[in-house]
């Protein structure tokens, strides 16, 4: 009779352990929170909308221009909950194009760049095959203008995702450009 007193203490001692270790990982699951740049396609005709993410603060959306013809960049830096553009590069621009800004520290070659450090809430901005909208992070290139359909509006924007939330959702960089799911 005494063997048996042990025995079941150490089941018991064992079954608090695991709940509270289950209490304890389901709760840090919740409260473990990452700033993350969010980007979002409404679905069209009752689909889902597509979302991805990445979690570099720094990034740029790149595309042609659809009168001049050249290419556009503009680079950001997630900010809590604002982007903040900071510098713009032209190959070639036109009427309606600021200029009246300070020319950006680090120039590239091509291109003219201006510094513009404006914060913005979200993006929206629409692509389209046309275009060649990409956006450009942590050594990645997302070629966005492949993965919805023309003249979608994507949405750009600072959240902070729970780990669930991380786990649900997918990494820009790791979906097909092509749209295929």
């Amino acid at each position: 009779m005494t063997n048996k007193q042990p025995n079941k203490l150490l089941w018991l001692v064992s079954g608090a352990a695991g709940i509270a270790a289950l209490i304890f990982f389901t709760l840090w699951m919740g409260f473990a929170q990452q700033s993350v740049v969010e980007v979002r396609v409404a679905g069209l005709e009752g689909d889902d909308d597509k979302v991805c993410y990445f979690t570099d603060p720094d990034f740029e959306l790149r595309w042609i221009h659809s009168v001049e013809k050249q290419w556009w960049e503009e680079q950001y830096q997630r900010m809590d909950d604002e982007l903040l553009l900071t510098t713009t590069y032209f190959e070639a621009f036109g009427a309606g194009t600021p200029s009246t800004e300070k020319l950006a520290p680090v120039q590239k070659p091509g291109y003219l760049g201006y510094q513009i450090d404006e914060k913005l809430p979200n993006l929206n901005w629409v692509v389209s095959r046309l275009t060649k909208g990409e956006i450009n992070y942590g050594g990645h290139r997302f070629l966005i203008h492949q993965w919805v359909p023309d003249y979608s509006e994507v949405v750009i924007m600072p959240k902070t995702y729970g780990l669930i939330d991380r786990f649900e959702k997918d990494l820009c960089h790791e979906l097909p450009s092509d749209g295929s799911q």
